[in-house]
């Protein structure tokens, strides 16, 4: 199903993502204790996926961080989708880490598969616990990952809604700074 955005943006209050992020913490923290497991990195998909993995972080008393940035970008009209920046990549690849991989708002998925997919290609005995606060049709959320957790999903005609969390700014959403080629990490 192909996602029809709309063009009205929504503002989320900072008492609703913080309301969304506590039940992501929630849900995260009953799976690793029903499961008996210890998580090694909280890894945040740079930009969108740091203030939650933060949050997260806080609430489950975790302090290791490995954040990973993954970003679409246009070069000669050409788009790909590039995984700039891995801190995983310091790690010793033979262990079995267990990672909470963070991201904001789960769309059409191809940022995070290709970061999953960059992961398991590093550390191939990791196993990934995928965690955002918004996902766009959750039934699409990634098939290759140990368990996936969302606060709110939006189904239908509702997941075309955009909205901006509350350090974002609604003038910036379509056309943000972080886009333009001379601000992307190579």
């Amino acid at each position: 199903m192909e996602i029809k955005w709309s063009k009205t943006i929504k503002s989320m209050p900072h008492r609703i993502f913080k309301k969304y992020t506590n039940k992501l913490s929630n849900q995260i923290g009953e799976y690793s204790r029903i499961n008996n497991i210890k998580i090694d990195y909280v890894v945040p998909i740079l930009r969108s996926g740091a203030v939650p993995a933060v949050y997260i972080a806080n609430k489950l008393n975790l302090i290791k961080f490995a954040p990973i940035q993954t970003k679409w970008i246009t070069n000669n009209e050409k788009r790909e989708t590039k995984i700039l920046l891995n801190s995983l990549e310091l790690l010793d690849k033979t262990k079995p880490y267990n990672l909470l991989l963070v991201e904001g708002t789960f769309s059409s998925g191809e940022t995070v598969q290709v970061t999953v997919d960059g992961i398991k290609k590093i550390l191939p005995y990791a196993k990934i616990l995928f965690a955002c606060v918004v996902a766009r049709m959750p039934e699409s959320l990634p098939k290759n990952v140990d368990k996936n957790f969302y606060a709110k999903g939006l189904s239908g005609r509702k997941a075309g809604q955009l909205f901006v969390y509350p350090w974002e700014f609604k003038h910036e959403k379509e056309d943000h700074w972080d886009r333009k080629p001379e601000n992307i990490f190579y």
